[in-house]
């Protein structure tokens, strides 16, 4: 099974290897201006997308939804 990702910001669906990609390569050059970012569709800076990736990953902890139910309902 592919592991996949929605980026609803710009209606796409990457696969995690491309979204693991992609945050290195801002994590890499934070000043960079890049096309679009996580949640934007805008033009975003490497720095705003590494705080994009952080704020979904502290939204899904708290959460608290097993990892085995993402995406159900």
């Amino acid at each position: 099974m592919l592991r996949t990702i929605k980026l609803t910001a710009i209606d796409r669906t990457v696969t995690l290897a491309d979204y693991n990609q992609a945050v290195r390569l801002a994590k890499a050059f934070p000043g960079a201006t890049f096309k679009t970012g996580l949640t934007t569709w805008w033009p975003t800076t490497g720095t705003e997308i590494m705080r994009q990736f952080r704020d979904g990953m502290m939204d899904r902890i708290n959460q608290a939804i097993p990892y085995t139910q993402r995406g159900q309902q």
